[in-house]
């Protein structure tokens, strides 16, 4: 007899799982791309970390709303606190600013999953095609920030709740988890490029944000970072003369950032961009 999460692997139902926090702006988008998919998602799942706008008036009927308990935010915790309500194969994390414009890219991402049981995961890239297209990233080319984005990533439901996010893992919360998945499954996962998919965060490029993945990919998944060869490349570009103000600034954040790492063990809080 099959328990409630033994998937039929030759399925194509798949939960829609969204952090949210007031993204009345863009998430009417994200859900209406979704469900103008060609495969479009059995159920949504809405992690709300307290929305105050008209975020949770927005959404489809077939939701399951949960509202994050934990006393801080935390990525990893507001992703594994949805995952019990899905009962699906899959499992695609979409942030509530993106939206999949090819109304054939999630059946694309299906079918990849379901013919190559070595994939564990396939996430969309901003990189565009007229066809769809995928990459394979695995242990021998990942390189700490090619692995599985949760801004838009499909997932096979059993490698999630085998392996839930970390909570302690503050931010590249998906690069980590994809390490786990390289180093410990021997699986690999798909890049896709030509989904045409749009990045609404307007705070995206904030040097806080990226800096927040850096020291997290340095502390959790890459830690030569913190050595001597990378610190001196990190120096360098603080010094050459052809570097932009806002990029030597950004270095030199980064470099007092890794060094404190290094040697006191400073970690960042998750924080919503």
């Amino acid at each position: 007899m099959e328990t409630e999460h033994e998937f039929d692997k030759y399925s194509s139902r798949y939960t829609a799982l969204i952090r949210t926090l007031n993204s009345e702006s863009t998430i009417a988008s994200t859900i209406y791309s979704l469900e103008s998919q060609t495969e479009p998602p059995n159920f949504f799942i809405i992690v709300d970390s307290g929305s105050t706008d008209g975020t949770l008036s927005l959404l489809p009927e077939n939701s399951k709303v949960h509202h994050y308990s934990s006393k801080e935010f935390n990525f990893s915790e507001a992703i594994n606190q949805g995952i019990p309500y899905a009962c699906d194969p899959y499992i695609l994390i979409i942030s509530s600013h993106t939206a999949i414009i090819r109304k054939e890219a999630m059946a694309y991402a299906i079918r990849l999953l379901q013919s190559h049981e070595e994939i564990g995961a396939a996430y969309f890239c901003a990189e565009e095609n007229q066809e769809l297209t995928h990459k394979l990233i695995g242990l021998e080319n990942f390189d700490g920030f090619n692995g599985v984005w949760n801004t838009c990533a499909l997932f096979r439901s059993a490698l999630l709740r085998k392996r839930p996010f970390r909570p302690e893992v503050f931010s590249a919360e998906d690069q980590e988890w994809s390490k786990w998945l390289f180093e410990s499954e021997g699986k690999f996962v798909a890049r896709l490029s030509g989904g045409r998919v749009s990045f609404n965060n307007p705070r995206k490029n904030l040097p806080r944000k990226r800096l927040n993945e850096y020291v997290a990919v340095a502390s959790f998944v890459r830690p030569q970072m913190l050595k001597f060869p990378y610190l001196a490349r990190v120096i360098y570009r603080i010094i050459r003369p052809v570097s932009k103000f806002s990029e030597r600034k950004f270095n030199i954040y980064l470099l007092i950032n890794l060094l404190s790492c290094r040697f006191y063990g400073k970690k960042f809080k998750s924080r919503y961009f």
